[in-house]
């Protein structure tokens, strides 16, 4: 099984990739300082210069033989003594070699080491001696003459003396770094720990507000995102509580009415009150039918996902809901019309425009009366589609205006029995296709219309 990422091994993996490049960068700059050629004479030749300008105040031979054993000493010694990563001279254990000769090319000074040629005067030279590579630079004067040289190693050796002086360095400080760094990230973890401990510890029902005062500006972001949900939990919760309750006291009204009339029923004989009670039942039978399909198409509308919306004649889809909607507005005796383009094509959830003409219609139908007018005006506005559903019935009261789209409200002193829940569902699948819906004045200063605007499927 593999195992779950770390905040911690992130860490500590970036820090040993940081060190690996940190490792191989200096590994090749210093390399290449030891190795370059040209580095390598200039600094041969720099000290026989400056060894034949000291020897300039030599007056014998014996003065001079022990100034060059004195200054070949110093130069081994220097670079023995020398940090590995400071000194790239230290790279090369052998030293310095010398020879000094005087003008007649007698030798005075050989420094301990394998027998070699020295080069013509001012130039430098690879020789091998004692099966060794040496690289040699020869000096003169008109006194004295002077050769210096240092091997030169094989790759793969001074790669592996450089990375062994320089690894010791870099490991040291690696594992400096990494205890601090471990105790700085487990230190700033310890609230997130903390903060994680005291969610765990609540119970499946706490919904309250952390209450948690975070101490780190970091967490402060992370605390407040989780009261935020909560509250939304809470609301929700409140909602779906309350949505319930309402439902069973919506569903109880036409149950009761049932229980009651099937009672009638039983013991009536033929006659007029049973054909009443028959009426009363089919109208609770009607009324509960009508609660409970618009409970379960506002329960879909709240959890299903967005249809993809396709294009649609939505002028066509309208005449068409509209026809099937006609039969009950004629038997209510309202004028049911219809303001339309011939065609109208747009990208639309086929399902949720349904839903909400035939929600608007309904609820304008069964409020307006016998006499009223219901009025439905579908157009294109600026790429956007605006339905509108108006009529010249009672209208809303203005102190119900704020509430109107809540669940199972219904505006005071209406007279016509409904669930309350139309709206709401208008208003669910005006959402689905990123739209809204609003309240305006009805025909004529009178009633109310609901204007539907959805905007096209590039915008949504």
């Amino acid at each position: 099984m593999r195992a779950q990422p770390t905040l911690v091994r992130r860490v500590v993996l970036a820090l040993m990739l940081a060190f690996g490049l940190i490792f191989a960068l200096n590994l090749a700059v210093i390399y290449w300082q030891v190795t370059d050629q040209g580095r390598l004479d200039a600094r041969l030749r720099a000290r026989a210069e400056r060894l034949l300008v000291s020897l300039d105040g030599a007056t014998t031979a014996g003065e001079a033989r022990m100034l060059a054993g004195a200054v070949a000493g110093m130069l081994n010694q220097s670079v023995g003594d020398a940090p590995a990563l400071a000194n790239p001279r230290a790279q090369r254990p052998a030293g310095v070699l010398m020879v000094l000769s005087d003008a007649a090319g007698t030798p005075l000074y050989r420094s301990a080491g394998p027998s070699w040629t020295t080069p013509l005067a001012g130039q430098a030279a690879d020789v091998a001696a004692d099966g060794r590579s040496w690289r040699v630079y020869r000096a003169t004067s008109p006194r004295w003459s002077v050769a210096l040289a240092e091997e030169k190693f094989a790759p793969a050796a001074l790669l592996l003396r450089i990375s062994r002086d320089m690894g010791f360095y870099l490991l040291v400080s690696f594992v400096l770094v990494l205890g601090a760094i471990w105790l700085a990230v487990s230190s700033g973890l310890r609230p997130l720990r903390q903060l994680s401990e005291t969610i765990a510890a609540r119970g499946a029902d706490e919904l309250q507000s952390l209450g948690v005062s975070a101490v780190h500006a970091e967490l402060t972001p992370l605390t407040s995102s989780i009261d935020r949900l909560l509250a939304q939990l809470r609301s929700k919760m409140e909602t779906e509580r309350g949505f319930v309750q309402d439902a069973a006291h919506e569903l109880r009204t036409p149950l009761a009415v049932i229980s009651a009339q099937a009672h009638v029923l039983a013991t009536a004989p033929a006659g007029e009150q049973r054909a009443g009670a028959e009426r009363d039942m089919d109208r609770a039978i009607g009324r509960a039918s009508r609660l409970i399909r618009q409970l379960l198409a506002l329960a879909q509308a709240d959890s299903a996902p967005a249809a993809t919306a396709t294009a649609t004649d939505v002028a066509q889809l309208v005449r068409q809901e509209l026809a099937s909607l006609a039969p009950a507005a004629m038997r209510a005796g309202v004028d049911l019309s219809l303001e339309s383009p011939d065609t109208l094509v747009h990208h639309v959830d086929v399902h949720a425009l349904q839903s909400i003409l035939q929600n608007l219609v309904s609820n304008a139908v069964e409020y307006v009366g016998s006499g009223g007018q219901v009025l439905v005006d579908l157009r294109a506005r600026a790429g956007a589609l605006a339905l509108t559903v108006s009529d010249d019935g009672p209208g809303i009261a203005p102190e119900d205006h704020a509430h109107i789209f809540e669940r199972f409200r219904r505006g005071a002193g209406q007279q016509a029995v409904g669930s309350g829940l139309g709206l709401a569902i208008v208003r669910q699948a005006a959402a689905r296709m990123n739209g809204v819906v609003r309240l305006t004045p009805g025909l004529g200063g009178k009633g109310c219309g609901f204007v539907v605007n959805l905007p096209s499927a590039e915008r949504s």
